[in-house]
């Protein structure tokens, strides 16, 4: 059994790509699965990496071969209702959350109603409904922005993402096999499989 760290950001559909497809395998059922909020476009920033949406040319072709993908993969790809959109919240919240197993059934089912339902995932009522439409709702999160302030989200996501970045991780989705070894892309299946 190896412990697998998964570096996110709601934010990009290769991670949404990447989170379905852990979600369908084998990996998440034979290996520790820790989910790892972390805010891309500081990561990007820090490493002087414009990324697919910052440039106009690569933004198209990225989306469309990650939909590509996604029909190849039989994940159901609808895209949020905007793009880009604000994840800061919906990242401090699932990193609020200390249970690593509440963690991940949180983190799919969000990135999931944004990306393959195209919920509004963007503010604190968009995640409370979610949330409640799927039955996941717990009274200590019915305030959503409380939950944040007072589990420090804003600390505990800028603390994940410098920790990925002294891990050397330049992009999402990331992940990370036993501490030792950084895997990036949601088509890495394969290789983390035969390491």
């Amino acid at each position: 059994m190896s412990k697998i760290e998964v570096f996110y950001d709601i934010i990009s559909p290769y991670s949404f790509l990447a989170l379905e497809l852990l979600d369908q395998s084998a990996l998440k059922d034979n290996n520790e699965i820790i989910l790892t909020p972390v805010a891309l476009g500081s990561i990007l920033q820090a490493t002087g990496n414009p990324g697919p949406a910052g440039i106009e040319i690569k933004r198209g072709e990225a989306l469309r071969d990650c939909c590509m993908q996604a029909q190849r993969m039989d994940v159901q790809l609808v895209g949020p209702p905007t793009h880009p959109f604000n994840t800061l919240s919906a990242l401090r919240f699932i990193s609020c959350i200390e249970d690593l197993h509440e963690r991940y059934r949180v983190a799919i089912a969000l990135n999931r109603a944004c990306w393959g339902e195209s919920k509004d995932i963007s503010t604190d009522e968009g995640i409370q409904e979610v949330l409640k439409d799927l039955g996941l709702m717990k009274a200590e999160w019915q305030d959503v922005y409380s939950f944040i302030k007072e589990n420090n989200g804003r600390k505990v996501l800028k603390q994940a993402t410098a920790r990925a970045l002294e891990l050397k991780v330049f992009g999402v989705p990331t992940f990370r096999v036993d501490e030792t070894m950084n895997f990036w892309g949601s088509d890495r299946f394969d290789l983390i499989l035969d390491y």
